[in-house]
């Protein structure tokens, strides 16, 4: 059995609050999900909480514990420990959207990695990406892509996002002698060795002391194939003005579920209540709200939602406390909540989560 999220560590993390993945990315993956392993994708999005709706928003942030379940929810589908180099080998230009565009662009490498560090929070925030360049000549320069998660399911992410590099951005490199040695700081997957190589190259290092690409600093300045000065110059405004309005959007949404997860054991989160305590009033919430393409019950829903199962992970708190935690004031009411989020009952799904762990 792979390892499922750890709910209440996931809940325990800070900066998991914060985590997320662009839809754009995720919807651009989904097909090669489905005709590498035969999985319906559909019902495990809806289980997670991903609507097609949130799909065909581009600029749509998919929250981390939503989309870390869906594929988790693969993984356990189809029992392959490789499913990261699977989602980073499907990776094209519409998956970062403008950051694509403006990295496909570019005049060479180094202005592509420039773009990729500024701009990556618009594909999402699962870890984050710096430039490491010797000052020897002629030395190796790092691209180090670092996650933020402590945990077994982390070398997904972390195989998933270099794959990404390395079959979009690096890719763009027309060097025949170029090498690029991938390295990884945990050990190999139980996958046959040629699924590595079929991705990443012959040059690949495991239990290494960081993550990313190693390469000879003199590729950084060779040009690009598909060099676009006016394009990417284009692209590279925009995604300046979009990167300004990510934080803004995505502060607000983030503050607002940790007060309303601060608030819900005195009961029902109440609209008024939480705008007055972030200085707004309860029309400026929701119209900001509006703009980060949520509601104020969406949101509700998903704090609750996600604490819901960090607290049945806990064989020790009882059903009528977790209920009471949530804001309810019946046991019921959690009940017919927890059924439209899974599709089943707390004690359904606490059953069934017990079982898998044995």
């Amino acid at each position: 059995m792979l390892p499922l999220i750890d709910q209440e560590e996931a809940m325990a993390t800070t900066s998991m609050s914060s985590a997320s993945l662009s839809s754009a990315y995720l919807k651009s993956v989904l097909p090669a999900i489905t005709s590498t392993y035969g999985v319906d994708v559909w019902p495990l999005l809806e289980q997670s909480g991903i609507s097609k709706t949130q799909l065909e928003l581009p600029d749509y942030l998919i929250p981390f514990y939503q989309a870390g379940a869906f594929f988790m929810s693969v993984m356990q589908a189809c029992q392959d420990e490789g499913l990261g180099l699977v989602i980073g080998g499907a990776v094209q230009a519409k998956s970062y959207q403008v950051l694509g565009y403006a990295v496909m662009s570019s005049q060479n490498l180094g202005e592509a990695i420039d773009r990729l560090i500024r701009y990556e929070k618009l594909v999402g925030q699962m870890g984050s990406t710096r430039l490491v360049i010797s000052e020897e000549a002629g030395s190796d320069c790092r691209l180090v892509w670092r996650c933020p998660f402590d945990a077994p399911w982390s070398r997904f992410l972390k195989e998933a996002a270099i794959a990404g590099w390395v079959t979009y951005a690096l890719s763009q490199v027309q060097v025949d002698s170029a090498v690029f040695t991938v390295h990884f700081d945990h050990t190999k997957a139980s996958i046959p060795s040629h699924r590595y190589g079929d991705v990443f190259g012959e040059y690949v290092v495991f239990d290494s002391q960081w993550s990313g690409v190693a390469f000879d600093s003199g590729l950084l300045t060779l040009p690009f194939s598909q060099a676009d000065p006016g394009l990417n110059a284009m692209m590279d405004r925009q995604a300046a003005v979009l990167l300004d309005m990510f934080d803004s959007k995505l502060n607000l949404v983030n503050i607002t579920r940790e007060h309303i997860a601060r608030g819900l054991p005195n009961g029902d989160p109440n609209l008024e209540d939480i705008a007055k305590s972030l200085s707004l009033t309860s029309r400026a919430l929701q119209h900001r709200l509006k703009d980060s393409h949520t509601t104020f019950k969406e949101v509700v829903d998903e704090v609750r939602r996600q604490l819901a199962l960090s607290y049945l992970a806990e064989k020790s708190v009882p059903m009528i406390d977790v209920a009471f935690l949530l804001g309810f004031s019946e046991q019921s009411s959690f009940s017919r909540a927890f059924k439209r989020w899974m599709g089943c009952s707390p004690v359904e799904y606490k059953k069934s989560e017990d079982r898998k762990g044995k």
